[in-house]
């Protein structure tokens, strides 16, 4: 019976990765505002205030996992494959400290490993074209850091006050960490 059980809890925990991976692709996607200049098309979106909701609710891996496919995801279906492999790393790295961060600096962690997303851009932006095209699309980044961070954070506040949410917490062993 055991074996049942946690079979069932896995079944339930990779179908909530899958729901939340699915919200942040369509929040990149569809809750966005186009930017007016930017290397890459740049747009600001909803998505990571979704990472950090997702880091905040299953900790480390599945804000890994799922920031780096939902990212991913919306980036291709975006059209924007050139950044499809930054977004991947990026993205999951983001997911990844966020949810590491969060056991020790609460709501300071979105705006700490948030700082990945303009540092790895504009790295791979160098890379990719010139340190002018990087600098270029810097203040784009910073700008959805600014606007992903602050909306993480009012998003997690609000989890945090939802049953569902703290429930589900709980079922992984976050039970005593409250927000």
């Amino acid at each position: 019976m055991a074996n049942k059980t946690s079979n069932d809890k896995r079944i339930w925990l990779l179908a909530a990765y899958g729901l939340v991976t699915a919200i942040i692709a369509v929040l990149t996607l569809f809750a966005s505002v186009p930017l007016p200049t930017g290397s890459g098309g740049a747009y600001l979106n909803a998505g990571d205030a979704a990472i950090w909701f997702s880091a905040w609710l299953f900790g480390p891996v599945g804000g890994a996992v799922t920031a780096a496919v939902g990212s991913v995801t919306a980036d291709i279906l975006y059209g924007s494959f050139i950044y499809a492999p930054a977004t991947f790393i990026i993205k999951g790295l983001m997911g990844l400290l966020c949810g590491l961060l969060f056991k020790k600096i609460k709501y300071g962690a979105p705006p700490v490993a948030g700082l990945i997303m303009p540092l790895g851009y504009f790295l791979y932006e160098y890379a990719l074209f010139d340190i002018s095209a990087a600098l270029y699309g810097l203040w784009t980044n910073a700008l959805q850091y600014a606007f992903g961070c602050l909306a993480g954070i009012l998003l997690i506040v609000f989890g945090s006050r939802v049953a569902f949410f703290q429930k589900l917490r709980e079922r992984q062993g976050f039970e005593g960490r409250k927000e």
